[in-house]
């Protein structure tokens, strides 16, 4: 593995991101992400309720956020949607992509913004056990309270 042994990275050119990127800028695209995330958080905070008016309004909550995840999933291919997401996880050909690609673009002339010298540092990566440190200030207005993590729900 010339990565191992020899300290190489790998860059791989994705022509159909630059697609994919200009539909997820859509304001279209991202006020259903937005309304979608949103009705998952209150799915996921009155799932506790026991009443019939409760599980009604969730059973057209969830028939909302399927109706959303197929029209996000068309704005970019009707049959199979996104080449790197299939609704909140990641697709096969994304988490190939991930592993052997250290670097991915639309372009090789993408790089043309950056000096030879420039050197791309991996992300810190969210795991599902982590709280979302954004997700804590944006959602509980700062007081330290998690409402996006795994944990938090599991506890």
């Amino acid at each position: 593995d010339p990565s191992l042994r020899y300290g190489w990275r790998t860059g791989a050119i994705i022509p159909e991101l630059e697609t994919e990127i200009d539909k997820q800028n859509s304001e279209v695209y991202k006020s259903s992400v937005r309304w979608l995330v949103s009705l998952q958080h209150l799915i996921d905070d009155m799932q506790h309720q026991n009443e019939a008016e409760s599980k009604e309004l969730i059973q057209s909550w969830l028939q909302e956020r399927d109706e959303l995840r197929s029209f996000t999933k068309s704005l970019f291919n009707p049959q199979f949607g996104s080449l790197f997401r299939t609704y909140h996880n990641p697709t096969y050909f994304f988490r190939r992509l991930a592993r052997f690609a250290d670097v991915y673009m639309s372009s090789l002339t993408n790089l043309l913004r950056y000096s030879s010298s420039y050197t791309f540092y991996p992300h810190r990566i969210l795991l599902p056990h982590e709280p979302s440190l954004y997700s804590q200030s944006v959602q509980s207005g700062g007081n330290g309270v998690d409402r996006g993590g795994l944990e938090s729900r599991v506890k």
